[in-house]
């Protein structure tokens, strides 16, 4: 999984532009945190579900804004405290696996009045997110450096909002229990994502690094890389990268480096096996149960169909249609790797883009795909309907999980040998 944080200093020119959908392209990221957004008019991205929290006092001031591929289980705008909620600073969104904090803090700079809102933001928001009952990955526009190595002059910075004593403390209280994933993998000076707009600035690599991507400890085993994308244009600050072995779609993490994710069941790891598919397609008897696997078109909760452009991603769901109107006689079991919680959400989306529903449905419990319907077939499946394998027929996408329904004696085969 590739999480980015950028600071914009405002997304509409930075979208109109070009320079976000370059952004896009090039580094094809699942979850992008956005600082600065000046704008109550967010644009939307194809792909991406928007989650915005413009200023609401002044909307051409101040906002954040999250684009996610990876479904949310919930979303929280604000701390709590409307005077910090009105300028849009902190979006929460919940993964399987742990909670994101997207946040711009206020500069605390031209007077101590500033500084001492600014310290507030600090404790309030320290307060926010240690109450997070997952890891936590915190990123977003700090307005500070973390040390004198995050600056090209730290001497200018000497006791200057973003790098006051008090701000010192407060950062080395929070690296007792998180990570700075950047300095996790990169150890050298010079690295910073913010210059001043004054001519020969960027140029000379004259910056200070102000973003950041805070990690807990708990998780720090799942990153893989953080980096500085220096070249990037369009605003002030310079996005950063996180990566994480974690699945795209619900954000699990990939603990064991499984081929499969044990919660939503998308594949994680290519394997050399090339999938054959037959030109002559086979007629599905109408005496047989079938043991179905959607594979996630209709639903479109893949990474791959959610990547899709539009008019590749309706004939993907075609695809899924006319496989449902060929066994919409059988009795058809969903055997899906899909999590528990979900189920409603799954069944209710076939039914709506199908108009049918299974007779049967078996959901993950947290294991892999294959021993997942493995388990189901034996201890449910089987002793309900007989143990003659002749009565069943899977159409199956998963090469592995076709071999497990050959050794009970059941026929597996793709959909693409049928449709």
């Amino acid at each position: 999984m590739k999480i980015i944080s950028w600071n914009v200093n405002g997304i509409n020119p930075t979208y109109e532009n070009g320079y976000l959908n370059q952004l896009i392209e090039e580094e094809t990221p699942d979850i992008i945190c956005i600082q600065e957004v000046k704008t109550a008019e967010i644009p939307e991205l194809e792909g991406y579900d928007l989650y915005g929290f413009p200023s609401s006092e002044t909307s051409n001031h101040y906002g954040t804004a999250v684009y996610t591929k990876i479904e949310p289980i919930s979303h929280k705008f604000g701390l709590g405290d409307k005077e910090f909620d009105s300028e849009g600073r902190v979006i929460r969104l919940e993964f399987e696996n742990f909670n994101l904090y997207n946040v711009y803090v206020p500069s605390g700079a031209k007077d101590k009045e500033k500084l001492k809102r600014k310290y507030r933001f600090y404790d309030e928001f320290t307060e926010y997110f240690k109450k997070s009952n997952k890891p936590a990955i915190i990123c977003g526009d700090f307005n500070r450096i973390a040390g004198e190595i995050d600056a090209k002059r730290p001497e200018l910075m000497k006791n200057k909002s973003g790098f006051m004593p008090e701000e010192q403390e407060w950062f080395k209280e929070i690296l007792t229990k998180y990570v700075d994933a950047f300095r996790k993998f990169n150890q050298d000076g010079d690295n910073f994502t913010w210059w001043s707009n004054r001519k020969g600035f960027r140029e000379e690599n004259k910056g200070l690094r102000l973003d950041y991507f805070l990690v807990s400890k708990t998780f720090e085993n799942k990153l893989t890389d953080s980096y500085i994308l220096k070249d990037q244009l369009g605003s002030d600050h310079a996005p950063i990268v996180l990566e994480l072995n974690s699945c795209p779609v619900c954000g699990n993490a990939n603990n064991k480096d499984d081929e499969y994710c044990y919660i939503c069941g998308i594949k994680l790891i290519e394997s050399d096996e090339e999938e054959t598919i037959s030109e002559d397609k086979l007629e599905i008897p109408k005496d047989k149960i079938i043991l179905l696997d959607l594979n996630y078109t209709l639903i479109a909760n893949s990474k791959e169909i959610k990547n899709y452009p539009l008019d590749k991603k309706i004939k993907s769901q075609q695809y899924e249609t006319d496989l449902i109107d060929l066994i919409k006689d059988n009795y058809v079991i969903l055997i899906t790797a899909s999590p528990y919680n979900r189920s409603y959400k799954i069944l209710r989306d076939i039914k709506e883009k199908t108009g049918f529903e299974p007779n049967e449905s078996y959901w993950n419990f947290g294991r892999q795909p294959p021993v997942l319907k493995k388990y189901w077939m034996e201890n449910e499946v089987i002793p309900m309907h007989g143990d003659n394998p002749d009565k069943y027929l899977a159409i199956e996408s998963n090469p592995t999980t076709r071999r497990m329904y050959d050794k009970l004696g059941i026929e597996a085969r793709p959909k693409s040998d049928f449709i």
